[in-house]
C-alpha cells in the first residue's frame, strides 16, 4: 500500500509558454520521462476510485481523505486529497484479469509524456530538490505532462506527496509553499483541480478510444 496526499490540475490544449518557462526554473532542471500509454477502467459515480492498467501492472487508487480548497499562491487554489495506492503485476492477478479488462469500450486509453522535479524533506523540514532516482524518505514529485485523450490535447500539473502517512499533509504544503513562493507562478484554479478518475467522469460522455489494452 502506498499513501499519498496530492493535487492535480487539467486544462484542455497545449501547455502554456509561461507555464513551461516557470516549471523550467527552479534548483534542479526537469527530468523527462519515456512517453507511455496508460488505459483508465469507466467507472461511473467513482470519483474517489481510480483503476489503471499501466506498463504490465494494474494500480488501484482510493481516495481516504479530502483535505479541502487550500490556497497555496496568491493565484494558485488546489483541491487537496489524500489518496492509497495498491500495484499488482499482471500475473499476480491470474485468469481474473479477463473479466477486468472486459469489451474494448469499458477503457480509455491516455498517451503521456512527462516532466518530473522531486523535492526531499528532511525531519527539520527543509525542502531541497533531488534527483528524480535518488532515494527519498519523504518528499514530493511535481508533474508536468502533456496528456492526449480521444485525440485532443490537454496538460496536467501535479504534486503527489510520498512518505510516512501521518506527516503526508504538512509534508505537501511545505513543498508547495517552497515552489510556489514567487511572481513567475502561473495562475492556477480550483475549477480544474481534481483527480484523475473526476477528470475521466468529466469526459464520459466522449466516446472512447476503440483500443485494448496491452
Amino acid at each position: 500500500m502506498f499513501p499519498t496526499v496530492e493535487t492535480r490540475w487539467f486544462y484542455p490544449g497545449s501547455i502554456p509558454t509561461d507555464v513551461l518557462a516557470w516549471y523550467h526554473y527552479g534548483e534542479r532542471a526537469p527530468e523527462a520521462q519515456p512517453t507511455r500509454i496508460d488505459y483508465y477502467l469507466r467507472l461511473t459515480n467513482h470519483a474517489d476510485l481510480g483503476i489503471k492498467l499501466r506498463e504490465g501492472r494494474i494500480e488501484i487508487k482510493q481516495r481516504v481523505e479530502q483535505y479541502g480548497v487550500e490556497h497555496l499562491h496568491e493565484h494558485v487554489y488546489a483541491l487537496v486529497e489524500g489518496w492509497r495506492k495498491w500495484s499488482f503485476g499482471v500475473s499476480d492477478i491470474g485468469s481474473g484479469l479477463g473479466e477486468l479488462s472486459g469489451p474494448r469500450p469499458a477503457w480509455i486509453a491516455i498517451r503521456k509524456a512527462r516532466r518530473l522535479r522531486r523535492y526531499c524533506v528532511t525531519e527539520a523540514g527543509a525542502v531541497t530538490a533531488v534527483a528524480g532516482a535518488e532515494i527519498v524518505v519523504a518528499g514530493c514529485n511535481i508533474e508536468l505532462a502533456e496528456l492526449t485523450i480521444h485525440g485532443e490535447p490537454w496538460w496536467s500539473l501535479a504534486f503527489e506527496t510520498f512518505g510516512p502517512e501521518e506527516t503526508l499533509h504538512a509534508t505537501f504544503m511545505r513543498v508547495a509553499r517552497h515552489v510556489l513562493r514567487d511572481d513567475t507562478v502561473p495562475p492556477l484554479d480550483v475549477d480544474h483541480s481534481y483527480s484523475y478518475a473526476h477528470w475521466i467522469q468529466r469526459i464520459y460522455e466522449q466516446p472512447c478510444n476503440d483500443q485494448t489494452p496491452p
